[in-house]
């Protein structure tokens, strides 16, 4: 079901009723609160188009040729640039495609995060005491102090 937006003055079965209506123009135009050239508007359409439709383009503009795709998806595999990095390199032989469409095709693919940096530190909990255990600690005084 689609959402009317909170301030439409006229909803589908408002325009249907327009659409089958044999009043004057004026009339409805009064009645509902909107422009004679609006009323004019539905009852051109016709009874059958005045359901909502989706407002989502049927080609989109951002299309990237699958071509393209490898390519992006190559550079990124081989160098592991950041995203800004990546574009820059990319927009010299794909100077169409811009910061959003490589994101957009990085992230279909799962490669829109670089992987971690290989750390020499051990995992957390998995390294000796001993390995970092700083100079300053002393272990040859007594834990707690001695009672009088």
């Amino acid at each position: 079901m689609m959402q009317i937006h909170p301030q439409a003055r006229i909803t589908p079965a408002v325009r249907a009723d327009i659409a089958r209506s044999t009043e004057p123009t004026r009339v409805l135009a009064k009645r509902y609160g909107i422009s004679e050239e609006t009323v004019r508007k539905w009852r051109k359409r016709g009874e059958q188009a005045c359901q909502d439709r989706s407002s989502r383009p049927n080609r989109l503009p951002w299309r990237v040729t699958e071509e393209e795709r490898a390519i992006i998806c190559a550079v990124r595999r081989a160098t592991g640039f950041p995203l800004d990095d990546l574009t820059f390199v990319l927009r010299h032989f794909l100077p169409h495609l811009n910061r959003d469409n490589i994101y957009r095709v990085l992230k279909a693919e799962g490669l829109n995060r670089r992987p971690p940096k290989p750390s020499t530190l051990p995992a957390k909990g998995q390294g000796r005491l001993s390995a970092v255990r700083p100079a300053a600690w002393r272990f040859d005084r007594p834990a707690v102090p001695p009672s009088l």
